[in-house]
């Protein structure tokens, strides 16, 4: 069955005949009767063209924070607006962003300002080599930073099966049209393995420009950090005059308002953030530490872009910023996503289904498999098919996580108890549906139906 309604099925019709398979990011695309087409997001809830209302989970991957159309970041960026958008100059609203940001990120000295995570990414690596002088870049299977060539190498698209000896992994190149040099200065390692990042910094360490890490896996069932494991990291690069680069594109503004820095308690040299930082606007940052700040201050390591610092985005920075601060949105986001996170759990309990349900309270994921995934190599158990089934089933009945489990369920300030209510019946329905589609409903729940 379709997940679109007539008219959203028209719609992406005309969206085929003007866009590339109808969308504009490939990660969009769910086939020719499966792709949505939004009318308009309203707080928790997205509509189709049907005018289908969706429970939204997926919050644009991260970064609706506070809700679809908050009022307040809506009028800031209506003002700003009004009073012009991109200069070739630094402009008011930029430096007020940028006040806010570091009042956030306590730990950094120094931003700047930038569109996307893949920019951010793009230019804290490059920096990273400009400032140690070093080729070699260390990033985490199933870690994504975007899609520079640099770094797309094992993310979460990597059959977890074609990744080599965890010993010696082989970075899998997860596109074409990447330089086949540029493999050879991309290494790869297990997320949480410490034995082989010791193994790594002893053969490795000090011709390495820099390590990329998530500090909790974004794209990989929000996998968190092993106790010291990123305390190991951190010491290891210090040792070694390596850059430590924490990607916060995910975790940045939505684990708390310092970000996975604040609670992990790790601090990195160069922090990257996007998303939950403009609520859904473009907008991005590269934060530095004190030590960092030369690299660019002094040039020599290029960074531009003619829309970094706009207006448009800056204001939507500074008041979605504000916000979190001044509300009690991380007390209702912890709220929902535990009661959420627990509930699921328990459905899953109840119908017998091997599962685990991972992550932080705004970010978490489902594995439908036996144990509790650490990394990577481990979600080659979980169960595809089911959680597809079972995610379609509740798309159809109002709920919208991503049909990818890899994708984890995002949490906004503007989801509710009641919400929990409804998404948690409907999750037991889809899985009862999905069960018995697979012969796999217990027989005394079968029996007791």
């Amino acid at each position: 069955m379709s997940m679109q309604g007539p008219r959203t099925g028209d719609w992406f019709a005309r969206a085929r005949r003007s866009l590339v398979n109808g969308v504009s990011s490939g990660f969009r695309y769910l086939g020719d009767e499966d792709t949505i087409v939004i009318d308009r997001g309203e707080g928790a809830y997205v509509y189709d063209m049907d005018g289908k209302r969706y429970i939204d989970y997926q919050c644009a991957w991260g970064p609706i924070i506070l809700g679809h159309a908050d009022p307040v970041v809506t009028e800031a960026v209506v003002a700003a607006a009004r009073d012009g958008t991109t200069f070739a100059m630094t402009q008011r609203r930029e430096v007020e962003a940028a006040e806010a940001v570091l009042a956030a990120v306590k730990w950094a000295d120094r931003i700047r300002f930038t569109n996307t995570g893949t920019e951010a990414t793009m230019h804290a690596l490059r920096l990273a080599r400009g400032w140690a002088g070093r080729d070699l870049v260390l990033k985490f299977e199933g870690h994504y930073h975007g899609t520079h060539d640099y770094v797309l190498f094992t993310t979460a698209g990597a059959p977890p099966a074609h990744l080599g000896s965890r010993l010696r992994p082989i970075p899998f190149q997860n596109s074409s049209g990447i330089p086949e040099g540029i493999r050879s200065y991309v290494r790869t390692l297990p997320f949480n393995d410490t034995t082989a990042v010791l193994d790594y910094f002893a053969d490795y360490g000090h011709q390495t420009a820099a390590v990329i890490i998530e500090p909790a896996a974004g794209n990989a069932f929000g996998i968190l950090p092993e106790p010291g494991f990123l305390e190991t990291v951190r010491r290891l690069c210090t040792e070694t005059e390596t850059v430590l680069i924490f990607d916060e594109v995910k975790t940045g503004f939505r684990f708390a308002l310092g970000g996975a820095v604040e609670t992990f308690g790790v601090v990195p040299d160069i922090a990257t953030y996007a998303k939950a930082l403009g609520n859904g606007f473009p907008v991005a940052a590269v934060a530095l530490s004190e030590e960092m700040v030369d690299g660019w201050r002094l040039g020599g390591i290029a960074q531009a872009g003619t829309y970094g610092g706009n207006g448009i985005s800056t204001a939507a920075a500074r008041a979605t910023l504000g916000q979190l601060q001044a509300t009690d949105a991380y007390a209702r986001i912890e709220k929902v996503g535990l009661a959420l996170m627990e509930g699921l759990a328990r459905v899953l309990v109840e119908f017998g289904v091997e599962s685990q349900v991972i992550g932080h309270p705004s970010m978490f994921s489902i594995y439908l498999g036996e144990g509790r995934p650490t990394e990577y190599r481990d979600i080659a158990g979980h169960d595809a098919r089911l959680y597809s089934a079972v995610i379609a089933g509740m798309i159809h009945r109002g709920v919208m996580p991503c049909i990818d489990a890899r994708e984890p369920w995002f949490i906004s300030a503007a989801h509710t108890m009641e919400d929990v209510a409804q998404t948690l019946e409907v999750f037991s329905d889809a899985l009862v549906s999905a069960l018995e589609l697979a012969g796999s409903l217990p027989s005394h729940l079968d029996e007791a139906d």
